[in-house]
């Protein structure tokens, strides 16, 4: 009986606890407006006709954000219901002066309103173009802490332009240089696994400028600074050991001498050719921006030079000495075959790209930086492509009489192979620093 007394005591207390917290939001409801700030674009910017404008805001509240609204010219355009709160706007057909301003709702339907934003759309021809092709590419990921900005503008009348930089980890980013007079800046050293934002503002002899779109990226760990080759392809390098390493396949298209390394698409010129040449998986050009080009090892042996300026094909020797530091015996990495445990795991790179198999599902897959990928190869023996999402490869720079050493990792083993082939085949070149 005593037993049955405390429950219902405690069921009791449970049910005015709740009645009180019921009334107690009744009687006293929230009425916390929630903030909301535009944070692009900046208050009397400039952007030319046509240009579609990113506009961000900023909103917060004590309990929860339900919208933030968009408005142009008192006009409400567009509701976004979660963080980040963009709203793109395409000005084409629009010229002047416009305000912008948003407006936020929070759950207990308590609003709030920015302040205004003025921006002003020019004619093209009165101001620069807006600055294009961002360099880390907007929403790209695992970027290098040492890169490299840069980007692409013109002036419809030819002007020299200058430009200012903005960037930060907000997406209010700080003017960080001015008076550029090239379309490129080196920040300092960035934060690891961070997220930037940046734009660019061009402004021509006139004072007339306009601003570019808001452009982010996100840093990755480890990577260690960026090397660009003679076409102005840009690599991200990483340091493993004492060795440092381009983490990427090359895509060069000529020596460093400045000489075209020839193109070779048809079979039969693939294989009958002793000199140096590239081509393409399945000559699609798209297979050559994710895994770079294949090259046939006389490309590699050119004394005109195939790696950037301070940079070379590693030595079968220089190899070795990377899979040791990835926990290879001295004996493992002198012998032929597949040799190892979890190097050639460590050494891969991107899963997503290999077919489903034990390399991409050890657990130390990728920890190395290295990221190979599975860009197959072209054989000598009939000119034909194989291997793409099976296979990475990538060439030494050692020969064996008519044949070259190379590196080999597959998707269904975790360890990592070390032959010679054909100097004919076409495989991936990656390169270390001189």
């Amino acid at each position: 009986m005593k037993k049955v007394f405390i429950f219902s005591l405690l069921v009791l207390l449970i049910c005015m606890l709740l009645v009180s917290c019921s009334k107690d939001k009744k009687t006293n409801p929230d009425t916390e407006s929630p903030t909301v700030v535009i944070t692009y674009p900046p208050n009397n910017s400039s952007f030319t006709s046509s240009t579609v404008i990113n506009i961000v805001a900023e909103a917060e509240d004590n309990e929860e954000v339900e919208n933030v609204k968009f408005y142009i010219n008192g006009v409400n355009l567009y509701e976004d219901t979660s963080d980040p709160y963009m709203y793109s706007w395409d000005t084409t057909d629009f010229s002047g002066s416009h305000t912008i301003y948003a407006k936020a709702t929070d759950s207990s339907e308590n609003t709030s309103t920015s302040d205004i934003v003025t921006v002003t759309i020019t004619d093209s021809g009165e101001a620069p173009n807006p600055p294009t092709n961002p360099n880390p590419q907007s929403g790209a990921t695992n970027i290098s802490i040492n890169t490299t900005l840069s980007w692409s503008c013109s002036d419809p009348n030819g002007d020299q332009l200058t430009y200012d930089v903005y960037l930060g980890t907000t997406t209010t980013p700080i003017l960080v240089s001015t008076d550029l007079t090239i379309s490129s800046f080196v920040p300092e050293t960035l934060l690891e696994e961070t997220m930037y934002y940046w734009y660019v503002e061009a402004t021509d002899p006139d004072e007339n400028s306009t601003l570019g779109p808001l452009w982010s990226f996100t840093t990755s760990t480890g990577g260690t600074g960026t090397v660009t080759d003679i076409d102005g392809n840009v690599y991200q390098t990483i340091m493993i050991g004492a060795q440092e390493w381009i983490m990427e396949n090359l895509k060069v298209t000529h020596y460093r001498n400045g000489d075209a390394i020839p193109h070779i698409t048809g079979n039969g010129v693939w294989i009958s050719t002793n000199s140096g040449a590239y081509c393409v998986y399945d000559d699609d050009p798209s297979n050559a921006e994710t895994y770079g080009n294949l090259y046939n090892w006389y490309a590699v042996d050119d004394p005109r030079g195939i790696a950037p300026e301070g940079w070379h094909v590693p030595t079968d020797e220089e190899i070795m000495e990377l899979e040791m530091y990835l926990g290879m015996s001295a004996s493992q990495a002198s012998s032929t075959g597949w040799r190892g445990t979890n190097e050639g795991s460590k050494l891969a790179g991107n899963a997503d790209l290999w077919n489903d198999g034990a390399l991409e599902e050890n657990s130390e897959f990728g920890s190395s930086g290295f990221s190979l990928l599975p860009g197959g190869n072209r054989t000598s023996l009939n000119g034909a492509f194989t291997n793409l999402s099976f296979y990475g490869n990538f060439w030494s720079s050692t020969e064996d009489n008519s044949n070259a050493w190379f590196r080999g990792l597959t998707y269904n083993y975790t360890t990592d192979y070390r032959y010679y082939i054909s100097k004919r085949y076409g495989v991936p070149v990656r390169c270390v620093r001189d």
